[in-house]
C-alpha cells in the first residue's frame, strides 16, 4: 500500500502531462499560410577546404574524420527551391557553438556572432531567422561558419525555408509543449515562493519550500534557454550562458533542499559533499569569466558531479526510510526531488544520445523532463495540501482545547478565566469603558425548593438573556454560581443604564410567561473614568460593592435576608 502512495505524484503528473499534450495539440493547431520546405538535402559541404557533393546535412557528423576545433572553416551551400510567392521569404536554422554569415549569390544578408568571435568571448547555441531577398528563386544560398569552441557539436538540425511569419509560428507549435512547461514552471515559482513567504511563520519546513520556489524559477529558464526558446521573450546573446549557469545551480539546490527536508545523520560526511558539489559550479564560473574557459568545456564536471549528488540522495533517503526517521511532509518532497533527479538523469542519457546523433531520442528527450517538471510540481502542491490539511486540523484542535479551557460548562458563555484575562486586557484600553456586575436572585431558593435542574434552567434562560441584551463587541461572563460580569468598551458612546432596563425587561416577560418563579438580578457597575489611573480590578470592585448595595436594597424591599 505504501508503494502505491508513491506512485500517485507519477500517475498524477503523467496524467497533467497528457491533458498538456493533448491541449495544446487542439487549440495550438498550425496550418501554415504559404509552403514550408525543409532543405535536408542536396547540399554541397566545404569542410576546411575538403569538399563534399549531394550531402544531407543531418549527416553532415558522417563527414568528420576529427572532433571540430576552434577556427575550422565550414560551408553549406544549397541551390534555393521555388516555392512560388512569398511574403518575407526566410531560413530558420539553430547554429550550435559557431559564428554564421549567409549569402544569396554573393550577396551578405545576414551574419551572426562575428564580433564575438574575434573578441574570443563565448558563442553558444541560437536559432537563426534570416531574411533572404524576395527574388530568391533558383538562387544560390551559402552557410559559412566558423567554429569557436573545441569539441562544437555536430548534429546540425535541417533549415526550414519559407515566409517568415510562417517559421516563427512552426517554432512554436513544435516546441509548444515545452515552452508552456517553462513558462508554467517560471510562473509556479513566483506563486510559490509568495505563497511561501506569506505562510513561513505557520509553515513546517518553510525553509525547503522556499528553496524549491527558486528551483522551480531556476528549471524554467533552464528549459527554455536549452532549448533556444528564451529568445522568444527576451532576445539576448547570452541565451546558453543562462543555460549552463541555470543548469551548473540545480545540484547545489538539491543539496540545500535536502538539509531542510531530511534528518542527515553522518552531518560531516553530508556537508563535506554538498560544500565541495556547490563549489564546483562557482568554479565552473570562475574559469568562464576570469580566464574565459567557456562554461561548456567544463560540462563533464557538471555531469559527474550532478550523477554523484543523485546517488547520495537516494543512499540517504533509501537510510531515513529505513529508520523511518523522515517525516510526511520530508517523504512527499523527497518523493519529487528523486523522481525528478531520476528524470534528469534519462534526460542526460538522450542528451548523449543526441550528440552521438542518435535521432530517435530527441522527442524522449523533451517528454521525459517535462514529465520530471511535473513530478516535481505534483510532489509540492500535495506537500502544501498535507499543510493546509495539518494546519486546518491543529487549529480546529486548539480552538477546541481553548473553548475547554475558557467556556463555561453550563452556558457555553465564557468562564471567570477568561473573565480574568479580559480583565488584564483592559489595562492597554485607553477609551473609556464600563464594567457590569450581575447577580441573579433567589437562585438558591429556586434550587431548593424546585431542584437543581430548575436553577441551571434559571441560569440559562439568564445567559440567554445577557447574550441577547449587549453586542458582539460588548463582553459576557459567567464568573461563578449566580454570578456573571459584562464589560462595554466606548462606554462613552452608548447608555448603560438603558442597557440594564432591557436585560430586566427580557426577565420580567420571561415571569409573565413562565410564572412558576421569579426572575431577577442585582446590577452595579463602575466606569474607568472613575479612577484616576487604569486599573480594571479596582473598576471591577467597584462595579460589585455597588452590586452588593443594590442587591441589599431589593432583598430589604422584597422582606428577605441578604445573603453574605
Amino acid at each position: 500500500m505504501k508503494h502505491k502512495q508513491h506512485l500517485i505524484p507519477l500517475l498524477c503528473a503523467f496524467t497533467v502531462l497528457t491533458a498538456i499534450e493533448i491541449v495544446c495539440h487542439i487549440f495550438f493547431s498550425f496550418t501554415p499560410k504559404y509552403e514550408i520546405a525543409p532543405l535536408a538535402d542536396g547540399w554541397e559541404i566545404n569542410i576546411n577546404g575538403t569538399k563534399y557533393e549531394d550531402q544531407k546535412i543531418e549527416q553532415f557528423y558522417k563527414l568528420l574524420s576529427a572532433p571540430l576545433e576552434r577556427g575550422d572553416k565550414l560551408t553549406f551551400k544549397t541551390t534555393l527551391p521555388d516555392l512560388g510567392f512569398l511574403p518575407f521569404p526566410a531560413i530558420l536554422w539553430r547554429s550550435k557553438y559557431t559564428t554564421v554569415e549567409c549569402y544569396v549569390d554573393d550577396l551578405l544578408v545576414y551574419e551572426y556572432a562575428v564580433d564575438l568571435y574575434d573578441s574570443v568571448s563565448f558563442i553558444g547555441k541560437s536559432y537563426n531567422f534570416i531574411t533572404l531577398p524576395r527574388e530568391y528563386q533558383g538562387k544560390e544560398l551559402t552557410l559559412k561558419l566558423t567554429v569557436c569552441e573545441h569539441k562544437a557539436a555536430t548534429n546540425y538540425e535541417v533549415p526550414l525555408f519559407g515566409s517568415n511569419e510562417d517559421l516563427k509560428a512552426k517554432l512554436v507549435h513544435d516546441n509548444i509543449v515545452v515552452i508552456a512547461t517553462g513558462v508554467f514552471m517560471a510562473v509556479f515559482g513566483v506563486t510559490y515562493l509568495f505563497m511561501s513567504l506569506i505562510f513561513s511563520a505557520a509553515i513546517p519546513n518553510s525553509k525547503a519550500q522556499i528553496l524549491e520556489s527558486f528551483l522551480c524559477m531556476n528549471l524554467g529558464a533552464w528549459l527554455l534557454s536549452y532549448y533556444n526558446l528564451f529568445s522568444l521573450f527576451y532576445n539576448t546573446p547570452l541565451e546558453t550562458q543562462i543555460e549552463f549557469f541555470t543548469l551548473y545551480m540545480i545540484v547545489p539546490y538539491f543539496y540545500l533542499i535536502q538539509l531542510s527536508i531530511q534528518k542527515i545523520t553522518r552531518k560531516a560526511m553530508f556537508y563535506a559533499i554538498a560544500i565541495i558539489s556547490c563549489f564546483i559550479p562557482i568554479f565552473q564560473y570562475i574559469l568562464h569569466y576570469a580566464f574565459n574557459i567557456h562554461l561548456r568545456t567544463t560540462r563533464p564536471f557538471y555531469y559527474a558531479d550532478a550523477i554523484f549528488g543523485l546517488v547520495v540522495t537516494i543512499w540517504f533517503l533509501n537510510k531515513n526510510l529505513k529508520k523511518h526517521d523522515i517525516s510526511k511532509s520530508g517523504m512527499i518532497q523527497m518523493n519529487g526531488i528523486s523522481g525528478f533527479a531520476i528524470t534528469l538523469f534519462i534526460h542526460f542519457l538522450s542528451y548523449l544520445g543526441e550528440i552521438y546523433n542518435i535521432r530517435s531520442l530527441h522527442v524522449l528527450n523533451r517528454t521525459i523532463i517535462c514529465f520530471g517538471y511535473l513530478i516535481l510540481v505534483v510532489s509540492m502542491l500535495a506537500n502544501y495540501l498535507v499543510f493546509i490539511t495539518w494546519n486546518y486540523a491543529q487549529r480546529q484542535e486548539h480552538d477546541s482545547l481553548s473553548h475547554l479551557a475558557y467556556a463555561d460548562g453550563l452556558t457555553n458563555l465564557p468562564n471567570r478565566a477568561k473573565a480574568d484575562k479580559e480583565l488584564e486586557e483592559l489595562k492597554n484600553e485607553t477609551n473609556d469603558y464600563c464594567i457590569i456586575s450581575i447577580d441573579l436572585n433567589g437562585l438558591k431558593l429556586v434550587n431548593d425548593k424546585y431542584g437543581h435542574p430548575t436553577g441551571d434552567k434559571y441560569i440559562k434562560d439568564f445567559a440567554k438573556v445577557i447574550s441577547t441584551t449587549f453586542g458582539e463587541n460588548d463582553f459576557c461572563a459567567r464568573i461563578g454560581g449566580d454570578e456573571f460580569i459584562a464589560i462595554v468598551k466606548n462606554s462613552s458612546t452608548k447608555d448603560i443604564p438603558s442597557m440594564i432596563d432591557r436585560m430586566i425587561s427580557a426577565l420580567n416577560v420571561m415571569n409573565a410567561l413562565y410564572s412558576e418563579y421569579k426572575r431577577s438580578v442585582a446590577t452595579g457597575f463602575a466606569f474607568l473614568h472613575e479612577f484616576e489611573e487604569n486599573n480594571p480590578h479596582e473598576v471591577y470592585l467597584l462595579a460589585d460593592q455597588r452590586m452588593y448595595e443594590n442587591k441589599k436594597l431589593m432583598h430589604e424591599q422584597l422582606g428577605i435576608h441578604a445573603r453574605l
